[in-house]
Formats: structure tokens, sequence, C-alpha cells
């Protein structure tokens, strides 16, 4: 349910010096408090892997200072299910943690949340299978709500690396990513956990600027607190997932074309309907989901309304707007099934 979070808290300046003297680091040495704080989180690392310090910065026209931490409750339980029965004993860590610190944990009881990482894991045993679906993956729109596909990152050297095994849409306020567990412990150099092992993960990120428009009473706002146990919530996070995640990756299974037509052929649709969906989904494998919305009315083009009213037809039929080719080969595999599962099911 949950992979990450950050929140702040405003903290002293005693205790802000006491948390850098107590793993030896002198805020003297330092031109810069990021440098500090990089050396900071080596050694809290040791002591506490699932905690990091992302950022301090002085209070305006005080003497405190604010911290704001980043956790990882997976590495925090040792455990990929995370539920929302767990949060008591994800405060409670919070707290050993602060007091282990501080010698005590009230700092906890005014901390604003700033980020939480929701997140879906599925379990594809076949590797083939998850080749198939990151190729079919790539015909998926390239926007949706702000949110832009990013198919393309920097490796460590800055040069330009195709993402293969993970799709990322992103806007200012929230992040979509699917990815591979197994592929990205590889990539850096980590040990592959049992709870890591053929999972796939869909990841949906709430960035600082949603959380803070959700906590507003105005304009389109739900008066939501930024507070963990808030969002420590199934229910949320399947809303989240349903209006972030589902408009992207869509419901259904993934077909063949002759398979899907079999579905649409034996439907209680129309016949013009039967056929209209046959050309939409056509339309889509030549190109991406997008591509019935580019084409002119001449060359079969289809009008917004009706490329909505298509999508949830074929959802209706459980059927998935992304087709597998009929002929697919990868550098590592010459053939493909004509069936594959949507993993993604809430």
């Amino acid at each position: 349910m949950i992979h990450t979070f950050e929140l702040f808290m405003l903290i002293c300046y005693e205790d802000f010096q006491h948390l850098f003297s107590k793993y030896g680091v002198g805020l003297n040495k330092y031109n810069y408090i990021r440098a500090a704080v990089k050396e900071l989180n080596k050694g809290i690392k040791k002591v506490f892997p699932a905690y990091a310090i992302t950022r301090t910065w002085e209070q305006t026209g005080g003497d405190d200072w604010y911290l704001q931490i980043k956790v990882d409750v997976v590495k925090m339980l040792d455990r990929g299910e995370i539920t929302e029965a767990d949060y008591e004993l994800v405060e409670l860590d919070i707290r050993k943690f602060l007091f282990r610190h501080f010698g005590h944990s009230d700092y906890f009881d005014s901390h604003t949340l700033t980020r939480i990482d929701y997140r879906m894991d599925v379990e594809i045993p076949n590797r083939k299978d998850r080749e198939l679906l990151f190729h079919l993956l790539e015909k998926y729109t390239m926007k949706y709500a702000y949110k832009e596909k990013i198919k393309w990152g920097k490796d460590e050297n800055g040069d330009p690396i195709k993402y293969d095994t993970s799709q990322y849409h992103k806007c200012k306020s929230t992040e979509l990513i699917i990815y591979s567990k197994e592929d990205e412990r590889i990539a850096k150099n980590e040990p592959i956990q049992p709870y890591d092992s053929k999972k796939i993960r869909y990841e949906l990120r709430l960035k600082n600027s949603h959380l803070n428009s959700m906590k507003r009473e105005d304009k389109g706002g739900k008066g939501r607190p930024k507070q963990l146990k808030t969002y420590f919530s199934k229910q949320l996070w399947k809303e989240y997932m349903d209006k972030h995640v589902v408009p992207i990756v869509h419901v259904g299974d993934y077909y063949k074309i002759t398979e899907a037509e079999k579905i649409i052929s034996n439907c209680s649709f129309s016949q013009r309907k039967k056929e209209s969906l046959r050309k939409f989904l056509v339309m889509i494998s030549k190109g991406n989901i997008d591509t019935p919305l580019k084409k002119s009315k001449e060359e079969g083009g289809i009008s917004k309304p009706t490329h909505r009213q298509y999508l949830r037809d074929l959802a209706n039929l459980r059927i998935n707007p992304i087709l597998i080719p009929k002929n697919i080969s990868t550098e590592n595999y010459t053939s493909f099934p004509s069936f594959l599962e949507n993993p993604f099911k809430i």
C-alpha cells in the first residue's frame, strides 16, 4: 500500500546540533549544510537503514530548525506487504528513532507530511510476460491529467538512457512510475529481496504541492490534514489508484486481435459497434492509444467523447485497448503468448 513518505518537524537548535554531533559530523567543517547532511546520512543509514534526512533549513525569524525525514516503510518493517493496520507499528518506530536522537518523541506530534508514495506490487513469475508487459506499456498515452510520459532519462554519466523496464509519467504534483523491482535492484547493484523477486511495482507519488492543494477547504481541496495517519488509509489508496493509475493503464486483459475479435463478436453490441471497436483497436495497435484522436475524420479519427465511450465499452468486455502484436519478437524472445492477464487489479 505504501512505499516511502517524507515529513518535516520543527526542532530546537540544540537538538539540531546534537543530531550531527552524535554521528561525529562537525557543522563548522562544512561551508554548505547539504554537505553536512550527506555525511550525516552515512552514519544514520548504518544504524537506521529505513531513515534519511533529506533537507534542513532554519526557521524564518527564529532560532529553531526544520528537519525533513524520509522513511522507507518496506525497509522499516522488512516486508513487502504494508497495510493500514501497520500504522501503529510505523508511528512507534518513528518515535523510537526520535527518542534515540533527542530523548523524546514529542516532535512527531506536530509533524507535517510533505510526500507519500502509494504502491501496488504484483508478481509476474514469467520473465517473458514481464518483458511483454513493458512492450505494451509503450502504447499508453503520452499525457493524462497533466502527467506526461517520460521515455528517456539520463544515466550516472549524464548520457541519455531509454527506460526499458519502467514507465514514467509525471507532473509538478504527482508522479506515476511502473517498474520492475528486480531490474531496479540489479541496476543499483543491490540484493534482490524475497519481496522484490518477480515483482512489478505501480507507484504513485503524491508530492508536497498536491498535499497542499488537498489541505485547502476551497478550489477543489478536501480539507485533508497533512498528517501521516490521514494518508495511511486503504480507502484513500484505492481512490488515488482509481483516479490516477487506472486511466493510464486501463482495465481488461491483453489479447491478440484474433482473440479480442472473438470476445467482441460474442457480445451484445450492435454489428456497427462491433466493427467500430475492431477498427479502434487496430488503429491503436498501429500507433498508440492517442492515435484515433489525432487522425482526421476521413482517416477514421474519432472525437474525445467517442474515444472515451469506446474505452468504456472495451472495459466492460474486459479487453485492454492495447493489443498484443501479431508477430512480436525481441532480442530475448522470438514469440509471445496471445493472452496476458492484466496484473493491475484493485
